[in-house]
């Protein structure tokens, strides 16, 4: 079970250009696509931190304002979202 923790954005205006975008990806190993990724920041049932990287980054934005009962009970269809072990800012 995964405990979601935070959303983040990986996206040219969100992480402010088009250079910062593409470190981004290299350093998550993802392709760069055009409207970037949507990043939820979970927990696993041991503690051990996961990135799930969507490209669907509306999806993402839709679920920014649910509480944190909404995301603890929210279902996440696996197929929409790749796995990374960590966080962002323990990626190198």
């Amino acid at each position: 079970m995964l405990t979601p923790q935070g959303i983040a954005f990986a996206t040219p205006a969100d992480l402010g250009d088009l250079e910062n975008y593409r470190r981004f990806c290299l350093a998550a190993g993802l392709d760069p696509v055009p409207d970037g990724y949507g990043l939820l920041l979970v927990t696993d049932e041991v503690g051990d931190k996961k990135t799930l990287v969507t490209g669907d980054v509306e999806y993402v934005r839709a679920i920014v304002g649910a509480t944190p009962e909404t995301l603890s009970g929210l279902e996440l269809p696996q197929d929409k979202f790749l796995v990374r072990d960590g966080w962002p800012d323990s990626w190198a």
